[in-house]
């Protein structure tokens, strides 16, 4: 499917009328292909692509198109011949009585000789009647006749062609294309949308949880000293049973129950006494 209604092809000297004709095509809602800015002589890939994604190649011809002793006649001309190609696809428009070479000057071409910002031509009519025939559109040359205040006219237009493109309703913007083109400033600009602060929740615990935690914890703490303080005493009083059992078990069987306590504690060791033997003489 076409992309363009219409692919603009005039010399840059035409620029000018070229305009104007442009803008009356786009008025009626025809997308037009038209590079304004063009100072290439010389076919571009770009320009043929343009034109196979036309609907119609509308060709300019006038004194400076047709004077092949000028470069700009030459991307003319190409562009011509390449449409020409193709069936049903030129469309010519005469600015002048200048006449193309052959084999251009063999098909028709429509008289727009005189026509300015505020005067048509009858070539004008009947080149807006071809565009539309091509793109299945009817009853052109009667809207070109409506006043500008002429409202019931045209809403009466509209309501008997409803599927042409001048009877639809634009789409409204949509407010969601501002933060995107505030992203694109930033983006432009180097700079950064700020982050938003980190907000840092601790856990909070309640007045209850405070009443009912605040004496178990004192409860456990203090039964984990009084246990420290038994362990402490237990220590000390079994690393003194030996000291007490050298002094003779008393301590020991106040302390102990009968029968508990080993009779090696509690025997007294007897002192030795040393008995005096034979004298041996060892002077011989």
């Amino acid at each position: 499917m076409a992309r363009y209604d219409v692919f603009m092809v005039n010399a840059l000297a035409d620029r000018e009328k070229a305009d104007l004709i442009v803008r009356r095509l786009r008025a009626l809602k025809f997308k037009v292909r038209y590079d304004k800015k063009r100072e290439h002589t010389t076919p571009a890939p770009k320009d043929y692509r343009d034109a196979d994604n036309s609907q119609t190649v509308l060709v300019v011809w006038s004194k400076d198109s047709c004077d092949t002793s000028q470069s700009d006649s030459d991307w003319v001309h190409a562009i011509a011949h390449h449409a020409r190609s193709k069936d049903g696809v030129l469309l010519q428009v005469g600015l002048d009585k200048t006449v193309p070479d052959e084999p251009f000057s063999e098909d028709k071409r429509y008289a727009l000789s005189g026509m300015g910002p505020r005067k048509l031509v009858n070539g004008y009519y009947d080149l807006v009647d071809e565009l539309g025939r091509r793109d299945g559109r009817k009853d052109l040359r009667e809207w070109i006749d409506l006043k500008a205040s002429d409202k019931a006219g045209k809403e009466a237009w509209k309501e008997n062609h409803p599927t042409d493109p001048l009877s639809q309703t634009p789409k409204p913007k949509t407010a969601a294309k501002a933060p995107a083109a505030a992203v694109a400033a930033s983006t432009t600009t180097g700079t950064r949308p700020a982050a938003p602060p980190l907000e840092m929740s601790p856990p909070t615990v309640s007045k209850q949880t405070e009443d009912v935690l605040g004496p178990f914890m004192l409860a456990a703490v203090g039964v984990i000293i009084v246990g420290m303080l038994i362990m402490s005493a237990a220590m000390r009083t079994s690393a003194g049973l030996p000291a007490i059992a050298g002094a003779g078990g008393t301590a020991l069987v106040a302390q102990c129950p009968e029968g508990q306590i080993p009779a090696y504690l509690l025997e007294e060791e007897a002192p030795r006494v040393l008995e005096p033997g034979p004298i041996i003489d060892d002077t011989e």
